[in-house]
C-alpha cells in the first residue's frame, strides 16, 4: 500500500495542468509500477470520466478501492491533493517575494498545459488504433463533430457515445 500512496504522492507533485494534462504521466507511472493492466487503466479511465470529478482524482480513487477497499482509496487522494496544495503557498510566496509578473507564468504555464494534454490525447488514442477498431474511430469523429458543430449539451453527446458503443460492442 506504501508503495501505491508514494505512486500519488509523487503524481502530486508532477502533474501540471489538470486530469486529461497529467494523464499520460498517469498512465506511465500506474502501468510501470504494475498497480494496473493497461485493459484495466482504460477501464479505470472510462469510468473515471462518466463520474463527477477531476479525472486524476477518480482514477486515484478508483485504483486505491480497488486494491485496498476505502482506505487505499482515501489515501490515494489524501497523497494525491498534498503536494498541489504545498506548491501552491510555495509558489504564491516567491511569485510575491521575487516580484514575478503573473502573466507571463500564466502564458508559460498555458502552453506547457497544451503540449502536456496533446501527449495525453495521443497516449490514449493509440490503444484504439493499435487494435484497428475503426469504428470507434467513426464515434469518436462523429461526437468530435456533434461537439465542434451542434449545440448539443456535451453530456448528450457523451451519452449518446456510451450506448452506441454499448450497442455495437456488446
Amino acid at each position: 500500500m506504501l508503495n501505491m500512496i508514494f505512486i500519488f504522492f509523487k503524481l502530486g507533485f508532477i502533474s501540471f495542468g489538470g486530469g486529461w494534462a497529467s494523464l499520460g504521466i498517469i498512465k506511465q507511472q500506474i502501468l510501470d509500477n504494475g498497480l494496473l493492466t493497461e485493459k484495466a487503466l482504460q477501464e479505470a479511465i472510462s469510468i473515471s470520466q462518466m463520474t463527477p470529478g477531476p479525472v486524476a482524482v477518480n482514477v486515484a480513487t478508483y485504483i486505491g478501492y480497488l486494491k485496498y477497499n476505502f482506505l487505499g482509496a482515501f489515501l490515494n487522494n489524501l497523497f494525491l491533493i498534498i503536494p498541489p496544495i504545498l506548491l501552491f503557498f510555495l509558489a504564491r510566496y516567491i511569485i510575491h517575494k521575487l516580484k514575478i509578473d503573473k502573466k507571463r507564468v500564466t502564458e508559460a504555464l498555458k502552453y506547457g498545459t497544451i503540449i502536456l494534454i496533446s501527449v495525453t490525447f495521443i497516449s490514449v488514442l493509440n490503444p484504439v488504433i493499435s487494435e484497428e477498431d475503426i469504428l470507434s474511430g467513426i464515434i469518436a469523429s462523429l461526437a468530435l463533430y456533434l461537439f465542434m458543430k451542434t449545440k448539443l449539451d456535451p453530456i448528450y453527446i457523451i451519452l449518446g457515445s456510451a450506448f452506441v458503443g454499448m450497442f455495437i460492442f456488446s
